[in-house]
């Protein structure tokens, strides 16, 4: 790869990135500008490799004009440092998957004929099964800011008010004329504050990673940085959810009170259940007095499942463990989470990356920048309980 090519593999991932950085903050006509400007350099850089591609072809191809020289059947004119190199030549146009030519095909054949149980007699010349794509593992990310409230704010800080529940007295009778009227209980409000607080990173890759790999290093990077964003968010959200009132269960008949008793029927009326594993494990083994699962499937959304009518919604172990060591407990949060807690969000998480600034440039590096700007606080702190369900 000359030095060309390797300059305009770093401006097509450069400009690859600005027209994604335009269409998430909405500006359509630029990224499609950005986007046809990385299609004219993708015709440019293919141009490139194919004509590359074809010089080292032709001077591979013997002149025509030349005496052939006289080789005996089944001898090789060529050594075996350059039989090495161009297998090798070949084997690195594979992995990268770039086409062949007849003649590295037949390079890549000869090899796989030759012995393999020696490394003298070849074996060492058979290349691994290595494959540059990165295989993405399925894990489960439940992103609980989903559920909550989420309120855009302008400023560093600032606070809400909020109706402190107190119980409302009747009026009083009036029981004759001309009465003089009491005072009525005032309603009580109470202030919610909040203050922005900023998290994130930096992330360094080489821009020799970026130009040489056939994979989209960039695009595998932005998805686990949204992942690490739902971490984070998660992390904030259970905190919160943590210092509400908390109840021990022990059974479904815990849970029933909880929905009949400890919350408010209106806020009852829109609960969730929020577990774990283990917790779900446990109301899925539930069954009625005629042996019927009490898990059942919502109709609406076959796969969310409901007990008593309120929508369970699982989180990996690993995202909301289980507590305690010899009697073990399962969350089992109840309630409306979006009365439950609001997160003032200051800006959308924001990715920069640069390939100048920040020592980037002296070092050959793209540094990319991650921000997330909010603060999570408890709203209406009677709209959940934190349950925590022993396990048999």
């Amino acid at each position: 790869m000359d030095e060309k090519e390797r300059e305009l593999r770093q401006k097509l991932a450069a400009k690859l990135e600005e027209a994604r950085n335009l269409a998430e903050t909405g500006k359509t006509e630029e990224a499609r500008k950005a986007t046809n400007e990385a299609k004219e350099m993708r015709s440019q850089l293919d141009v490139l490799v194919e004509t590359r591609e074809l010089q080292g072809h032709m001077s591979q191809t013997v002149n025509p004009t030349a005496v052939a020289p006289i080789v005996e059947p089944g001898a090789s004119t060529r050594s075996v440092e350059e039989l090495n190199r161009e297998h090798r030549d070949a084997f690195v146009q594979l992995i990268r998957g770039k086409d062949l030519t007849n003649q590295q095909r037949s390079i890549l054949s000869e090899r796989r004929a030759m012995n393999s149980t020696s490394g003298e007699d070849g074996g060492f010349l058979i290349p691994p099964d290595i494959q540059v794509m990165i295989n993405e593992i399925k894990r489960q990310y439940v992103a609980l800011s989903d559920y909550v409230t989420m309120v855009p704010v302008s400023t560093l800080s600032g606070s809400r008010v909020l109706e402190k529940f107190t119980d409302i007295t009747p009026l009083t009778q009036i029981t004759a004329e001309n009465t003089e009227l009491s005072d009525l209980d005032n309603p009580k409000v109470k202030q919610v504050p909040f203050t922005v607080k900023d998290y994130g990173g930096i992330m360094t890759l080489t821009n020799n990673l970026l130009a040489d790999s056939p994979e989209n290093i960039l695009s595998f990077i932005a998805k686990w940085i949204a992942r690490k964003e739902i971490i984070t968010d998660n992390k904030l959200i259970l905190d919160i959810m943590k210092t509400f009132k908390k109840v021990a269960l022990s059974g479904i008949d815990d849970i029933k009170k909880v929905l009949n008793v400890e919350l408010d029927p209106l806020i009852a009326s829109s609960a969730i259940i929020v577990t774990n594993q283990d917790g779900y494990n446990f109301l899925d083994t539930l069954k009625d007095g005629f042996g019927r699962p009490l898990l059942q499937p919502d109709p609406t959304q076959p796969t969310r499942n409901l007990i008593f009518g309120k929508p369970v919604v699982v989180m990996a172990n690993r995202l909301l463990p289980t507590s305690g060591t010899t009697t073990k407990k399962a969350p089992m949060i109840i309630g409306d989470l979006q009365e439950s807690v609001v997160i003032f969000d200051r800006q959308e998480i924001s990715i920069l990356t640069t390939n100048i600034g920040g020592k980037a440039f002296e070092t050959n590096t793209t540094k990319t920048r991650v921000i997330d700007r909010e603060d999570v606080v408890k709203w209406d702190d009677e709209a959940m309980i934190y349950g925590e369900i022993s396990l048999p």
